[in-house]
């Protein structure tokens, strides 16, 4: 996957903590996997709350088929 060079500013004492823990190439490292959880994390919750409003509206329109259904389905004397 191609890469794009950013120019960021954090606070010193959170390159030096990432810095400590991961030296100093594992920044880049620790900042990517530090953003693919936070956009996980994101998208989860936005395709929560769609996936829950899809499936009320299904239901919803199981209730409206069955009533169709019903009327379709029942035998008319005329």
């Amino acid at each position: 996957m191609p890469n794009t060079r950013l120019n960021i500013t954090l606070p010193t004492p959170i390159v030096d903590d990432i810095k400590s823990l991961y030296g100093q190439r594992g920044l880049s490292q620790f900042l990517e996997e530090a953003a693919r959880e936070k956009l996980a994390e994101i998208k989860k919750k936005a395709y929560k709350g769609a996936i829950e409003g899809y499936q009320a509206s299904a239901e919803e329109t199981k209730e409206v088929l069955k009533k169709f259904e019903i009327a379709i389905t029942e035998r008319r004397d005329v």
